[in-house]
This record gives C-alpha cells, sequence and structure tokens, in this order.
C-alpha cells in the first residue's frame, strides 16, 4: 500500500537525541481528511513553548533508544538488513500516529480520523511500545514497564485518547508488512555456475546469508530491481585489474599495507549502518528545531530509506552473484587476466561475509541513510560528527566524509572491491532520493 494524503493541522516542535552502539555480526485503514483536534498535548499547565518541546523530544527519543537497542541483540542476532527491516517497521508506526493526528505531513497508509483532544505525543508513545512488543516478542514485562513510565512522564493519562489512536496505526503498519517475504528470505541456496572463475561460492560451506532478501516487498520503491546497477568489470578488464591489486595489496590480514588508523576504520566500519548511523542522525536533529511531526518523519524516511536499499542491493547480489576478492585472489591464476597473480593463501583483514560480494551493502545502507541527512542538513552541517564504537573513535566534518570512509574501509578490510564500494553508494543514493521524492511528502 502506498502513501495517501492525510489533511489536518498542528505542530509540534522537537530536536532528538540518541546515541547507541553495538558492533554488529551476520548470523542474521481507511483512509479519510479529519479536522484538527481540539486539544492535542496533555502536559502540566504554565509551560513555556520550550519545555513544551523538550517534553515531546522525550517520546521519540526514548523509544528509539529502546527500537535501536532490541534491533542490535547480539542474541538472537539480527543481519544489518533486517535491523534496518524492523527499524523502518517501527518509525512508520510512530510517524503515521504523529502525523495522523497532526497532518503535518502524508501519512505511509491512511488511518482513520483521531478522536478529539488526541495527543500527538501519546500517540507516538502507544505506536511505538505496540510496535516493538509485536517486534520484538519476549519483551512484555519491559516494554510495559517503559510504556506506563514514558506516559507517566509526559504527564499523559492511560485514557488519553492518543492511545487507542497511536496503537491502531501502529497495528495497520505491522499488518502491512506480515507478508511482505521477509520470513521466506533464508533458505538452502545453491549458486548457479559455482565453481566457475568470477562466480561466488560459499566458504567453508556456509549457508548463503538470506538469499531471498531481494524478494522482500520494497517500502517505497517499485520494485526491488528498480535501481539495479550494470554488471560488476569483466575478470579481463583493467579496472578489474586495478581493484584486485589494491585490495590483494592492503586489505590481506598479515603483511599488508594498511596503516594502523586505516586497521581501525576497517574494524569500526564492521558495526551494522544501524549502530554507526543512527548516533549520526541523533547529532544532527539536535542541531535544528524541527517540528514534532517532522523529527517523526525524519526517523521514518531514514529507515525507509536504509530499508529499501538493502532489498535493492540484496536483489543486486543474487543476480550477479560475484566472487569475493578471497575467493578471487586464491584463483587469481584462472580469471584469464595478466595482470592479476594469484596468491593460494590469502586471506583477508575481516572475515569473509556469506554473501555474494557486488555491490557492497554496507555502501548502500550508508548512503542512504546519509543521503536522507543530506538532503534535511546539508552535507557539511557545521559540526563534526562523532561517533565511538567498542573503544574506536571516528569523526567526520561532512556526511560525504563518512561515505567515502566506509567505501575505503571495506577495501582495507578485504571484503569489497572498491568499485562494488562505489556502486553500491551510488545505488544508496539512488533509492534515498526515490524514497524522498515519493514517501511521507508534507501534506496539501
Amino acid at each position: 500500500m502506498r502513501v495517501k494524503t492525510l489533511i489536518k493541522s498542528l505542530a509540534f516542535a522537537l530536536s532528538v537525541g540518541i546515541t547507541f552502539s553495538l558492533i554488529s555480526v551476520y548470523p542474521l485503514l481507511t483512509a479519510a481528511c479529519a479536522a484538527a483536534p481540539n486539544t492535542p498535548l496533555t502536559l502540566p499547565a504554565k509551560r513555556s513553548a520550550t519545555q513544551l518541546t523538550a517534553d515531546a523530544n522525550e517520546a521519540i527519543v526514548e523509544w528509539n533508544q529502546q527500537a535501536v537497542a532490541l534491533a542490535l541483540r547480539p542474541i538472537p542476532a539480527l543481519a544489518p538488513v533486517q535491523q534496518t527491516r524492523v527499524m523502518a517497521i517501527f518509525h512508520l508506526a510512530v510517524h503515521d500516529a504523529v502525523n495522523g493526528t497532526t497532518g503535518e505531513y502524508e501519512t505511509y497508509l491512511s488511518p482513520p480520523s483521531p478522536p478529539e483532544n488526541a495527543s500527538p505525543v501519546a500517540a507516538a508513545i502507544a505506536a511505538a511500545h505496540y510496535a516493538l512488543k509485536n517486534l520484538f516478542p519476549g519483551n512484555d514485562m519491559m516494554l510495559d514497564e517503559r510504556y506506563a513510565n514514558s506516559l507517566a512522564a509526559h504527564g499523559l493519562l492511560p485514557t488519553d485518547p492518543g492511545i487507542s489512536f497511536g496503537s491502531s496505526a501502529a497495528a495497520a503498519i505491522l499488518a502491512s508488512r506480515t507478508n511482505d517475504h521477509s520470513s521466506e528470505a533464508q533458505f538452502d541456496y545453491n549458486v548457479p555456475g559455482a565453481g566457475a572463475p568470477g562466480v561466488w561460492i560459499r566458504l567453508n560451506n556456509a549457508p548463503a546469508l538470506l538469499p531471498g532478501w531481494g524478494n522482500v516487498t520494497p517500502f517505497v520503491l517499485r520494485t526491488s530491481s528498480q535501481f539495479r546497477p550494470e554488471a560488476p568489470p569483466d575478470l579481463a578488464s583493467e579496472k578489474y585489474a586495478r581493484d584486485y591489486n589494491e585490495i590483494k595489496t592492503i586489505g590481506i590480514n598479515t603483511g599488508s599495507s594498511r596503516s594502523v588508523t586505516q586497521s581501525q576504520i576497517a574494524t569500526f566500519w564492521r558495526a551494522s549502518p544501524t549502530a554507526i548511523w543512527n548516533p549520526v542522525l541523533t547529532q544532527l536533529v539536535q542541531l535544528r528545531n524541527l517540528t514534532f511531526s517532522q523529527n517523526a518523519r525524519l526517523y521514518a524516511l531514514f529507515y525507509l530509506a536504509a530499508a529499501d536499499a538493502g532489498i535493492a542491493c540484496w536483489e543486486a547480489k543474487y543476480h550477479y552473484n560475484f566472487w569475493r576478492p578471497q575467493l578471487a585472489i586464491v584463483n587469481g591464476e584462472f580469471d584469464s587476466n595478466d595482470a592479476t597473480v594469484g596468491n593460494g593463501t590469502w586471506q583477508p583483514f575481516v572475515l569473509t561475509p556469506p554473501h555474494p560480494e557486488y555491490p557492497s551493502g554496507h555502501t548502500s545502507n550508508s548512503s542512504a541513510m546519509a543521503e536522507i541527512l543530506t538532503s534535511q542538513f546539508e552535507d557539511t552541517p557545521g559540526v563534526p560528527l562523532v561517533v565511538t564504537l567498542s573503544g574506536i573513535t571516528r569523526q567526520w566534518s561532512s556526511l560525504s566524509e563518512a561515505v567515502q570512509e566506509v567505501i575505503d574501509a571495506r577495501v582495507y578490510s578485504g571484503i569489497h572491491f572498491r568499485n562494488s564500494d562505489e556502486v553500491g553508494a551510488r545505488m544508496g543514493r539512488q533509492v534515498a532520493q526515490f524514497v524522498s521524492k515519493h514517501a511521507l511528502r508534507r501534506s496539501k
């Protein structure tokens, strides 16, 4: 189902912050137009607009933090593309709950008219609570306690009419993704043409990771192949030889030309896009006085773009089934390129992921997230962007600098040819631009 326009009026200001980090491993309505509610926010009297804004901020801050914590849990581990899917569902639920009451932006689905005096903050809290309980079953006690505390902290009663509205908005989003094929994405996969030069094979008999993820229904894209890139370079080409010899030298585990800093960069970017970019999003929204509706939308667009970039990337990966550098270099004598000398004992600095190489998933997701942020804050926000993960701190002056770093990082890691990183980044930008143009637009 695609976005339908819902008209109402009311705006709340919000600046949001959340920092959460964790190194990620691969394991794994009806449409209606409504009048604006009369009394949108139930908060103690005699507070300034700034204080009201700060109170509203907390609703998205605390629940985003909780969602990220659950998505990045090591057990059960979600693959990065699974993380962005659940985060997209979660933030769509919050977005539709908020903008279903304020009408500032189009909702993703078409919820009914909100009840009289429904608080957008109560709707957001209820939607977040409902979504997380259903996305991460088994955490009911903890989430129920957080829900009660959240309502109390914002001066809201359990009887606020926004609560039932928010829960129903979340239920609709969850229902729309029930049959999106994500639950069918892991299966035994035998690579067509396995053994031929250039064709990916499973190393150490490890199962292919989510070979059906490219069949997951996109959130906004028309099809998962909409931005499928051109085929990877021919093995006999100069471009392939250039990338081959670069990664052979700098991406090897021992005896590499990597500097200490380059090794740290490779290690840092082993974390999933959600773990790295959610803190960046946090830092940037703190720089702007966005309305409550705008912030709910920004979070949703951020993860919509990432989720669809992941789906599109996985479709291309398993369409081309291009081999990883480890297999390519070990078998360099058989690729019909005189400029690529093989090394039968070559090992990458970072463990080779169990899925095809082209294009790069991390650069696709990272570039999509960065593009959404760039559209809101411009490439250079005016302050350093700082993220610390597992004792390693990275700092960038621009969003494009961070994207370039992940491109380099995957080469330093020995797991991606540079062209695959660059193509992945381009694909991510294309997906994000399409999502920005077609989803959650300002209400007319």
